[in-house]
């Protein structure tokens, strides 16, 4: 018989329709964010909140961190 998780270890998936409300957005805008630039895995949780962290250099980082896929320069 099969176990059902509790619900504080369930998430919920997130809604393509307010991801792609949220892209277009940015889109249109011609918004960077760190979570496109550095491939994070997150995006759609966050997105489906409508939040996100806007890269305000462009789409450019400065850091070089070795975890990050941001481009540098």
């Amino acid at each position: 018989m099969t176990q059902r998780l509790p619900e504080w270890l369930t998430i919920r998936l997130p809604r393509p329709d307010t991801i792609k409300e949220v892209e277009q957005m940015m889109r249109s805008k011609s918004l960077h964010t760190v979570c496109e630039s550095a491939r994070c895995p997150n995006l759609p949780e966050c997105w489906s909140k409508k939040t996100a962290t806007f890269m305000i250099l462009g789409d450019t980082c400065t850091r070089s961190c070795g975890f990050c896929a941001i481009k540098v320069g």
